[in-house]
């Protein structure tokens, strides 16, 4: 009896640790960290280890002080996509985001409703001699 009861007791023991040291898991959770489409592109480039940063972007030609809003109009200006060109745009969220992988690795993040659809144009100065780096790209808002 007892080499039935002390495994059950450890098992259950084990259980129990588990679940008080698990974060909470919420449907409500999963589905704001999957709504969030900086977050889900943020996820799908740092599994490239880095290969997202290849190719060539635009020269935007503006100084490190450049507004936003001046920056996302020069990134669209100077990039076309497959159903033509951005037209009209507004800024819908702006925030630094880490992407591993990248050093340093802080890039500034902007959601944008365009005419063509939502778009994120990720950007990062790069001193001087290299300006500022950009790439656009579609904001997926299905899951």
């Amino acid at each position: 009896m007892m080499r039935v009861v002390l495994p059950l007791c450890i098992a259950s023991w084990l259980l129990a640790c588990a679940a008080v040291h698990s974060p909470p898991s919420t449907e409500s959770n999963r589905a704001v960290e999957i709504s969030d489409p900086i977050e889900r592109l943020i996820g799908r480039l740092s599994d490239s280890y880095g290969l997202w940063r290849n190719g060539v972007f635009p020269v935007l030609g503006l100084s490190s002080i450049a507004s936003t809003q001046k920056l996302i109009s020069r990134v669209f200006e100077m990039t076309g996509f497959d159903r033509g060109r951005v037209t009209q745009h507004q800024i819908l969220e702006t925030r630094q985001v880490s992407i591993p992988g990248d050093l340093p690795d802080i890039y500034t993040a902007v959601l944008v409703d365009t005419n063509l659809g939502k778009k994120i144009v990720l950007m990062k100065f790069e001193g001087p001699a290299g300006g500022w780096w950009s790439r656009v790209y579609d904001a997926e808002t299905s899951a």
